[in-house]
């Protein structure tokens, strides 16, 4: 029977040192968003007078520089001339619902040549204007004037300058270029990016395989090439500590004495046994994992850490001592898990980058709003330098050769002829179990021994009699995979 989910929840315990980083990281982010909304650039009218409600006129002076820069009373301002297909164009809000009543508002926008008769003027004003108008001043200066002006008006002027006038910036030329794109245009970018991040990622893939290929097995070898644990041959073939490694360690410890696993009608749970044995750093942290100060653990006790742990320091640390032990054998040119971590910077940066770009586009870009077409495909290229990084193959010549030798024996655990369940081979299939796990062929190892009689091994405990082979699987799998799957699921970010 497979195990059974706790019933009992419990409050999630949580790294606090992590949590306050992020916490202050956020808020920082946030506070930094918040001036620059507030830092907007309104004409507040009239200047240092919140508390007046009624005032009865007021004047704004602005004024335009060659560079397309916007300046009030000597003072420069957020505001700035954009580039439009025929023009270049001055929109800016002067009061925006300030709270107070004006009889007269006057803005008079003074340019940076002598164009004023071919300028366009004009005076949006909404939500309570008696009424307004927009006029040549003298040669270089407009004029704008509105008339009984509510506390909850809005009003914006507008000029639009002739195109020799205003000599913009090289990055606003740029902007209003890519502005003229078609969402068309933006749509196929979104699309590039991400096939050329693959196809990179692809040709660098197989220029490492090519030039670290593992050379295929000839012939299949009846037994383990050399004395590894079964997680260390699991990242020698993958490149990565999963459920799989888990579980062959927890296989690997029962046959050498060290736990047993009970087996209940309702749950399941692992016993300790002795060990003043020699284990290995991730063995030990496994154990201390699982059993932490008592002899035994159950089903419950197990469910009830998944669920107080957000994230694992220990989990963490045993795929780290493996990932040291399989790099100080020389299979690894350097730690995998610092290659997967260099990916992981690498896309994850590159996607906040886009997902900034994202919703920075709508706020201070309007012109280029398909832009955010080609920050989704930056997204999407992220991810896929995640994925595809993390398996890029990183073995050295030992490394590679060692996997071959590994490669033969999965060849006979996995080949379909059977075997004759004598004593001999009954000890071979227990002790090759856990090697099965990390190389997916358990079913098929399992196979090989089908329709012989069957004696349980003593470190798995049941109350179920004549438990034949295929029903001795049927309840240890689920078993050790429900551990395994769970115990890799709280290890910390970054660790694969």
């Amino acid at each position: 029977m497979g195990p059974k989910k706790a019933k009992k929840t419990t409050t999630i315990g949580i790294y606090w040192r992590k949590l306050l980083f992020f916490a202050l990281l956020f808020a920082a982010i946030f506070v930094v968003w918040k001036i620059i909304e507030g830092s907007k650039f309104f004409a507040d009218i009239p200047e240092d007078q919140s508390a007046v409600t009624y005032v009865t006129t007021s004047d704004v002076n602005l004024e335009v520089k060659e560079d397309g820069s916007v300046y009030k009373n000597q003072q420069k301002i957020k505001a700035k001339v954009t580039p439009q297909n025929d023009f270049d164009e001055l929109r800016l809000i002067v009061y925006d619902q300030n709270g107070f009543f004006l009889d007269r508002l006057r803005v008079n926008l003074k340019l940076p040549a002598a164009v004023a008769a071919r300028t366009k003027p004009e005076i949006l004003a909404i939500h309570g204007v008696g009424s307004s108008s927009a006029s040549v001043a003298d040669s270089s200066t407009i004029s704008y004037e509105a008339n009984s002006v509510s506390a909850t008006a809005t009003i914006t002027i507008v000029a639009k300058i002739p195109k020799d006038v205003i000599n913009l910036p090289l990055y606003d030329r740029i902007v209003f270029l890519l502005s003229t794109f078609g969402g068309t245009i933006w749509l196929v970018l979104a699309i590039i990016v991400p096939i050329l991040a693959l196809i990179y990622l692809i040709l660098l893939f197989a220029l490492h395989q090519k030039s670290s290929g593992v050379p295929a097995p000839e012939r299949a070898i009846s037994g383990p090439p050399m004395a590894l644990p079964p997680a260390v041959v699991g990242v020698l073939l993958s490149q990565k500590v999963g459920p799989r490694e888990i579980a062959a360690t927890l296989i690997d410890l029962s046959l050498r004495g060290y736990i047993f696993v009970i087996d209940r009608d309702r749950g399941f749970a692992f016993g300790k046994r002795n060990f003043a044995g020699q284990l290995l750093p991730f063995e030990k942290v496994l154990l201390s994992k699982i059993f932490r100060n008592s002899l035994k653990t159950s089903e419950e006790q197990i469910d009830e850490r998944f669920a107080n742990h957000l994230y694992s320091h220990k989990m963490s640390l045993f795929g780290q001592e493996i990932y040291s032990l399989a790099t100080r054998l020389g299979y690894f040119k350097e730690n995998p898990i610092r290659m997967h971590r260099r990916y992981q910077f690498i896309g994850t940066l590159l996607f906040f980058l886009a997902l900034a770009f994202f919703f920075l586009t709508f706020k201070y870009f309007p012109t280029l709003p398909y832009a955010v077409f080609l920050w989704v495909g930056m997204m999407v290229a992220a991810i896929i330098i995640i994925i595809v990084g993390s398996k890029m193959p990183i073995r050295t010549a030992a490394g590679r050769q060692a996997l071959s030798n590994w490669l033969a024996f999965k060849k006979y655990l996995s080949a379909p002829e059977p075997l004759p369940y004598d004593a001999r081979n009954y000890r071979k299939f227990v002790e090759y179990l856990p090697y099965a796990i990390v190389f997916q062929a358990e079913a098929n190892w399992a196979k090989r021994f089908s329709g012989e009689e069957f004696a349980v091994p003593d470190w798995f405990l049941t109350d179920k009699m004549s438990l034949g082979l295929s029903d001795f699987c049927l309840a240890l799998y689920p078993i050790i995979g429900y551990v395994g799957q769970h115990l890799a699921s709280i290890r910390e970010p970054g660790y694969k």
